[in-house]
């Protein structure tokens, strides 16, 4: 009996491995290369963009300063300052209308080069139209709006701004979904920034090597959450909304943010986010959001994302203005690589849009000066 069953484990453990093997060569001739399982591609390509961040004490992860790499064969650079653009000294040139984009992985457009993100084109675009202008990068992958409060405060104010403009609400939702809500974004989002930006990587058990085993949970249980697969996070609950709490918080952060740029001299542009599932790709597209906002259903967060935009949308004023890009832009599917990052035509798109609201203000701002 015992012999038997050795040989029956031997034989089923020489099956699943010809099995195992035989995906990977399909795979191999399919696609000509070698795949890996989806966790395991996931963190390999955090990986390669490890060095280009480091640990902060109060960002999570910020900017390496000084740093040059071309992760997924764009260049990244950030000047000594920590910001995605050309190197400059800290003191503002006199005339030099500055202007600071803060925001998230969008903002520093991760899937553009250095010189065709939008904020780049956007310095472009003002120069032409006459403007003597300087325009700052100070996007960062994964910073939600608590992080674009606590960077203003320590370090972007120290440019001096004349405008800042802020595109922020997709990260937000992250925090959002975390159960209990903790309303200082305490807990997965910080563990899931240090994991998606490369700090703390994770090991992957055996087990999730396997094609094999990806593949018949796959058959079995449908597509799976990205994120629940990612060791140390198995209390992912997938649901259909965000709290209103969460919508309460965003907007007192956004409160936050507008009050300190205007204590220190600057108008403030607020950017609403578009998010889109092509129609080509829209199922693809809602499990490939499910990573990042982990616990709410990727076809559900466009709805959800609208809910932080319309906080935006309310709190234009006299000296807030609100660029209402998710509206307001004739978007199609070929503006975006992904659901939320840009293509170099959404870029344009969105520097242009921004331009008109930013001419608008720094013409206004600089007229005031020369009666003052």
């Amino acid at each position: 009996m015992i012999r038997d069953a050795a040989a029956a484990l031997v034989l089923t453990v020489v099956v699943l491995l010809i099995a195992e093997a035989g995906i990977r060569v399909f795979d191999r001739v399919r696609f000509g290369h070698w795949t890996h399982t989806s966790i395991v591609t996931f963190l390999d390509g955090m990986r390669e963009v490890t060095h280009i961040y480091r640990e902060h004490p109060f960002l999570n992860v910020g900017p390496n300063e000084g740093t040059h790499t071309a992760p997924f064969g764009r260049p990244i650079s950030f000047n000594s300052l920590g910001y995605r653009s050309p190197e400059r000294p800290l003191a503002k040139p006199q005339g030099t209308i500055r202007i600071i984009c803060s925001g998230g992985s969008t903002t520093l457009d991760l899937l553009a080069a250095d010189d065709g993100t939008w904020p780049s084109r956007l310095e472009a675009e003002l120069r032409r139209r006459g403007l003597r202008v300087e325009v700052w990068n100070a996007g960062f992958p994964g910073w939600s709006s608590v992080e674009n409060v606590i960077s203003l405060a320590i370090r972007d104010v120290d440019l001096a701004p004349d405008i800042v403009t802020l595109l922020q609400g997709f990260n937000d939702l992250q925090p959002a979904t975390q159960v209990p809500f903790n309303s200082q974004y305490e807990g997965f989002h910080t563990r899931a920034m240090r994991v998606t930006n490369g700090i703390d990587m994770p090991r992957v058990p055996w087990y999730q090597h396997s094609l094999l085993l990806e593949r018949v949970r796959t058959f079995v249980l449908g597509p799976q959450p990205l994120v629940a697969s990612l060791p140390g996070q198995t209390d992912i609950v997938m649901r259909d909304s965000i709290p209103d709490e969460a919508v309460r918080v965003f907007e007192r952060n956004i409160r936050s943010f507008i009050a300190l740029a205007r204590a220190h001299g600057a108008s403030v542009v607020l950017v609403t986010q578009p998010v889109r599932l092509r129609a080509a790709s829209a199922e693809a597209d809602a499990r490939w959001l499910e990573p990042w906002i982990p616990g709410l259903r990727g076809n559900r967060l466009p709805g959800e994302l609208e809910r932080l935009n319309n906080v935006l949308r309310d709190l234009a004023s006299d000296e807030v203005s609100v660029a209402d890009a998710a509206r307001d832009i004739a978007w199609t599917d070929d503006d975006f690589g992904d659901p939320v990052h840009y293509r170099p035509s959404g870029s344009s798109k969105l520097a242009l849009f921004i331009a008109d609201r930013v001419d608008t203000m720094a013409r206004r701002g600089r007229d005031r000066s020369a009666e003052q």
